[in-house]
């Protein structure tokens, strides 16, 4: 590809350093949708004389000898230049986001790409700053990262710090239960296995929670630990899979573990034909107790499954405040 020169415009010039001259010109399709013009490069030739523009959108990887994101960076840095950088990947791994931000890059998107998670990442270059996630991911996910040290009391702190969390995020009591255990189980064969450090990073969307556990041991043969793990509960790998839906590890010699397990997580519905079980809660928010309310006062006999603490909470809501009570309170204040 011959050197383009590249299109400015009042805020941002962008060059699209992408192996696939298609996908480049999808993603400037896109850009000019949004006001943003942009120009291609296709080889570390034609990055490097057209990197004087004010944003980066890179590819990472891709097969060998092709234009890779990372080593186009490590160039840009060489030649003294300090643009604003957005790599693009497919299923990134930990090791490419802790190589990617000591690099010094901005943002990282995972393709398919959506168009606003483009856009926003490239105009964050106006202040400098990652591009804030979008307004349906703050609403479909939550995700927690913990790094702990390999030591004997790494799994009790694990679990804890991943249950405290699975509270703010609404799950209930008997799945953090299961996620805490299964996770305490493996951050306790890495700590056995001899790991100096060990990574914790949790992912939640709607009915499901992914937790992957990554440490920094000596690594084993899967095929054969997994084949007695999965017959074997007297394990701690058979008894973390027999705690979750899915479990799926990566392991070399030498290279450390990275395990990953999936959870279902209940939803609450109130519309279920047959029962419905408040006993996993640990207690009652608003819009709970209106519909128990309007549930139990449409139909006494409902088949309602409480807890005993929280049984004594529905009676008392079901009676009412005593008048008395609020008076006093009302006189007092």
């Amino acid at each position: 590809m011959t050197n383009a020169q590249v299109s400015t415009t009042e805020d941002l010039t962008v060059l699209l350093a992408m192996n696939d001259l298609t996908v480049g010109n999808e993603i400037a399709s896109i850009l000019a949708a949004n006001d943003l013009k942009a120009s291609t490069a296709g080889s570390y030739a034609d990055a490097l004389a057209l990197a004087g523009c004010d944003v980066v959108v890179a590819e990472f990887g891709g097969p060998e000898g092709s234009l890779d994101g990372l080593e186009l960076v490590e160039h840009l840095r060489i030649a003294g230049l300090e643009p604003y950088i957005v790599l693009v990947a497919v299923d990134p791994s930990h090791a490419d986001y802790r190589r990617a931000v000591q690099l010094g890059v901005h943002d990282l998107l995972e393709r398919p790409l959506l168009p606003e998670q483009l856009v926003a990442a490239v105009e964050a270059a106006k202040s400098g700053r990652p591009a804030e996630p979008s307004e349906a991911t703050a609403e479909d996910s939550a995700t927690l990262e913990l790094i702990l040290a390999a030591h004997p009391r790494a799994a009790e702190a694990a679990a804890r710090d991943l249950i405290s969390w699975a509270v703010r995020c609404e799950i209930t009591p008997a799945a953090r239960a299961r996620i805490g255990s299964a996770v305490a189980e493996i951050v306790t064969n890495s700590v056995d296995a001899g790991a100096t450090t060990i990574e914790v990073e949790a992912t939640l969307s709607e009915r499901q929670l992914q937790v992957e556990v990554r440490d920094d041991g000596p690594g084993f043969d899967t095929a054969a630990v997994l084949a007695e793990a999965s017959v074997d509960a007297s394990t701690g790998l058979g008894r973390a899979q027999a705690l979750c839906e899915e479990m799926q590890i990566a392991s070399e010699f030498g290279a450390g573990t990275a395990v990953q397990l999936r959870f279902g997580i209940t939803v609450l519905e109130f519309d279920e034909p047959h029962r419905i079980d408040l006993s996993d809660l640990d207690f009652l928010a608003s819009g709970t107790s209106k519909e128990l309310l309007a549930t139990l006062q449409e139909d006494p006999s409902a088949p309602v499954i409480l807890s005993p603490a929280l049984a004594v909470v529905a009676g008392r809501l079901l009676v009412g405040p005593d008048p008395r009570r609020t008076l006093q309170a009302a006189l007092w204040s």
